[in-house]
Order: C-alpha cells, then structure tokens, then sequence
C-alpha cells in the first residue's frame, strides 16, 4: 500500500490527513516510532474475538506530509476489513478511540 495524502481504513467512513502542525517530536509523543527508512509507525495490537488478532497500522513518511492506515492479522500478512468481522462494534470503538487522540493531539486531522 502507497502513502496518499488522505487515507482512510477498509470499511470505516471516517477520512483523515496528517495535521500540518504535526512534528516528529508530536508523533513519538503519541506512540510512532522511527523506521530504518525514516518513516514513523503506530502499531498497536487490537484485542478482539477475530480468530488471528488485529492490528492497527499507522505510518507517516519520514517529510510528515503523507500517511497510510491499515488493519491487518496479527502475522501482518492480510488486511481486515472492519465490516466483515463478527462482533466488531468494540474493535469500532477501540479504533475510533484512537483516531479520537490523534486528532485532539494535533497528529492527524479528520476531512
């Protein structure tokens, strides 16, 4: 998956961009770590009854300009989309939850 400007996650309605405010120092605060390649990731497992685990990927590039954003099995290799998922209003709540912080924390903004 390719950074774009704005990015959403399979199956939420919610679309979001990083904040022009957001700074490397603003990204560790919040739980991103460096990258070899310099970019900065969010990754954060997801307790859910899905058979494989979830988790959550946010990756900003290294200019702070351009995210990505995935939910994948916990081995990483498939992406979940969240309608599919039997149960999923808590995985829904714990997501949104998250997305909340990072736009009070001026990491991502919501469109």
């Amino acid at each position: 998956m390719a950074f774009v400007e704005q990015a959403k996650l399979a199956g939420f309605d919610r679309v979001f961009k990083v904040s022009p405010n957001c700074k490397p120092y603003t990204l560790r605060d919040n739980g991103f770590v460096e990258t070899k390649g310099g970019n900065y990731l969010y990754k954060r497992e997801l307790k859910s009854t899905h058979r494989s685990g979830l988790v959550l990927k946010v990756t900003v590039d290294h200019e702070i300009e351009v995210l990505k954003i995935s939910l994948v099995t916990s081995n990483g290799l498939q992406t979940v989309n969240v309608n599919n998922l039997a149960n999923n209003e808590m995985v829904k709540e714990k997501i949104n939850f998250i997305f909340d912080g990072f736009i009070d924390r001026n990491v991502l903004v919501e469109l």
